[in-house]
């Protein structure tokens, strides 16, 4: 019977997913790999919006200006200051904006890898389900409560703060 475990890695391995947990103030995102272009030092945004405290500014990344977020307030919570850890992951859009192809999103820490399959993810309890407005889901991945965002939707909004309300480069 020798390979049939190997036979069984291969095959988990097939039908996994490439993940990413993104380290927040409340409770870590789960993302897959491919949203994720890479991921930054934190550096200050320039400009602002005053009609929206989600949207921090734009930061300069490979030569091109790009919004940074915070999911937490977009997400109808609360952001406290910057910690000494803070990054920023620039993400890639999921809803293919011709005028926003990337934005940025601040995190609290590097990314988690991880490699998961069907088992690995449970939905959680009622009782831990309190999702905010930029969510689609709660669950636990491996013993850690993590959120699945809306990307479409932060995606959705942000292009209209731009398309209403350009930034202020001033």
């Amino acid at each position: 019977m020798t390979g049939a475990p190997e036979r069984e890695n291969s095959l988990e391995r097939e039908n996994s997913l490439k993940s990413r947990l993104l380290p927040m103030q409340q409770i870590p995102l789960l993302l897959p790999a491919s949203c994720i272009v890479d991921v930054v030092d934190y550096s200050r945004p320039s400009g602002g919006c005053q009609e929206s405290r989600w949207l921090l500014g734009e930061i300069d990344w490979r030569g091109q200006t790009i919004p940074l977020i915070t999911f937490e307030r977009i997400n109808g919570g609360r952001f406290a200051e910057f910690s000494a850890t803070a990054r920023i992951a620039v993400m890639h859009s999921s809803i293919g904006n011709a005028q926003t192809p990337f934005y940025a999103m601040v995190i609290q820490g590097i990314p988690q890898a991880v490699e998961l399959t069907a088992g690995d993810v449970q939905p959680r309890g009622e009782a831990d389900s309190h999702r905010g407005s930029a969510e689609t889901f709660r669950v636990t991945i491996k013993g850690i409560p993590a959120a699945i965002p809306d990307l479409e939707k932060v995606e959705q909004q942000l292009s209209a703060m731009f398309t209403d309300h350009p930034i202020d480069t001033a």
